[in-house]
């Protein structure tokens, strides 16, 4: 019964999915793994759907803008998308490397505008990694996951830590 028991949990390991860089990501050397689709580069635009919409998301010298709704700044910057909520509508998702920081805010459509859903930021990082409902960073020896449950993220770090506040 041993054997059968480890080798059905070794052929479980083998066909598990494990979150790796895609060939765009390495390419881009983006600092967010993990999004549905993507921009990072210093100018550019990334088109989407959201509730039966079309949106245009662009990145340039002026911040970054979302159908024409502005929600950041310029700078070291990836927009993209990632459905968090589990409701087949996107969420849009805004990263900035700051000096020793990487600031994260999640934008959820409410109305046929843009609102924030949660900003998260942690400090001594240099990757944020998203993968179903979860975003987690690590800091230092400390992993910090962000879950979504039901209608909020709740907060989780490794350690036992408080949730680290914006910069």
């Amino acid at each position: 019964m041993k054997r059968f028991t480890c080798i059905l949990l070794l052929f479980a390991g083998v066909l598990a999915q494990a979150q790796v860089r895609t060939y765009s990501e390495n390419a881009s050397k983006t600092f967010v793994v993990g999004l549905d689709s993507f921009f990072y580069g210093d100018a550019g635009s990334l088109s989407f759907e959201a509730a039966g919409q079309s949106f245009q998301a662009s990145k340039g010298a002026d911040g970054v803008f979302v159908g024409g709704q502005r929600l950041g700044s310029d700078g070291d910057v990836v927009i993209g998308i990632h459905d968090f909520t589990g409701d087949r509508v996107p969420e849009f998702v805004m990263a900035q490397r700051l000096e020793n920081a990487i600031g994260l805010w999640i934008y959820s459509l409410d109305g046929g505008a843009w609102s924030p859903l949660k900003m998260m930021s942690v400090r001594g990082t240099k990757e944020v990694r998203i993968f179903r409902q979860v975003v987690s960073v690590r800091q230092g020896e400390t992993l910090c996951s962000w879950t979504w449950h039901g209608d909020k993220f709740d907060f989780k770090a490794s350690d036992g830590s408080a949730e680290p506040n914006l910069p």
